[in-house]
């Protein structure tokens, strides 16, 4: 994002050993301080390590908190941002990936 790199900001681990997580990517100088939010994603990574997948979400939503739960092929999502304001509250997004 502008050269601005993602960090992780949570994960939760499958069924079948794969782990899913979300990554955002603020635009700051150090990890400590937040910035603003440039981008978000959520990608998987197998049980070796390997980075299976990474999909950006589509505006700047910064995802802090990931639960994933699989059924069959399909991946449920349940999405918690963090505006860093005490005036703007988290919202929840539900999304279902098709595997």
């Amino acid at each position: 994002m502008r050269g601005t790199p993602f960090g992780f900001t949570d994960a939760a681990a499958l069924s079948n050993g794969d782990m899913v997580f979300s990554a955002v990517a603020e635009d700051t100088e150090d990890a400590f301080h937040d910035g603003p939010c440039v981008g978000a994603g959520i990608g998987i990574i197998n049980d070796r390590g390997r980075l299976l997948s990474f999909d950006r979400i589509e505006g700047t939503h910064k995802v802090e908190g990931i639960h994933a739960r699989l059924k069959g092929e399909v991946l449920e999502l349940l999405l918690v941002t963090d505006a860093d304001s005490r005036e703007v509250p988290a919202t929840l997004f539900s999304a279902c990936i098709s595997r």
